[in-house]
């Protein structure tokens, strides 16, 4: 990509995303797919990610997110087979909708372990490889619940709060290697992500994950000497923010 130029050609450029068996995963998966990007899709569901993956020839790969050995294994074979990760797109997430007495410490670790430590842990398994070569992307995909908390949701909007400070930090240690990081801020999505909401929320309170996947793609097609460090995307009838 030319130092000073917009282009969404991904030709060349080796795409990890985490979540892409199922919603604004798999869409972003397809997206930097069909601009050209070569991607790997880690889910724990390697079944959902193969059939997403089928769709446009990307490669699936098993991962769990709650299991450091799993993730940093992962990252090996991704490099050893495609030899470079040029953009990581951390999209995986994990609710328990409870309130602050009713949530269980089990519950708490899993909400953290998946949404905070995981693209940490990635980040740490992919940024020496990044900065070797001079260059990298990486993005997470944060939730409004990192700028307002609403009940029932402890776990998820700590973890979302972390993940912009880890964010942060990352572009800081990163930019002096021409790795920058990022981080979008979706609203409400029309994803599994509400199945255990009774009643969900209607759906034209929701945006399609494609309109969030786009998002993503543009955030990571921007000229290298430019960064857009954090971009909030929400339906226009979102009642959680601002």
């Amino acid at each position: 990509m030319p130092a000073n130029s917009t282009t969404f050609d991904l030709s060349d450029q080796v795409a990890l995303v985490t979540g892409a068996g199922s919603g604004l995963g798999a869409a972003t998966a397809s997206l930097l797919a069909e601009h050209g990007a070569q991607v790997v899709l880690a889910d724990v569901n390697k079944e959902a990610a193969g059939e997403v993956a089928r769709e446009f020839g990307g490669c699936p790969l098993y991962m769990d997110l709650a299991d450091p050995g799993s993730i940093e294994g992962g990252v090996a074979d991704v490099l050893g087979a495609e030899g470079r990760i040029d953009i990581l797109v951390n999209a995986a997430g994990l609710d328990f909708i409870r309130s602050v007495p009713e949530l269980t410490l089990e519950e708490w670790d899993n909400v953290i372990n998946v949404n905070l430590r995981a693209p940490w842990l990635l980040a740490r398994a992919v940024m020496p490889h990044m900065m070797e070569r001079r260059g990298g992307q990486i993005l997470n995909v944060a939730s409004t619940a990192a700028k307002k908390g609403w009940e029932n949701a402890a776990a998820y909007a700590s973890s979302k709060h972390g993940l912009l400070g880890l964010t942060q930090v990352l572009h800081s240690e990163g930019r002096h290697y021409g790795v920058r990081a990022m981080a979008v801020v979706p609203g409400g999505m029309r994803t599994n992500f509400f199945a255990a909401l009774d009643p969900p929320p209607p759906p034209e309170n929701l945006q399609p994950p494609e309109t969030v996947a786009r998002s993503i793609l543009f955030m990571v097609s921007q000229p290298l000497d430019s960064v857009i460090h954090e971009l909030i995307v929400t339906p226009m009838t979102e009642t959680s923010y601002p």
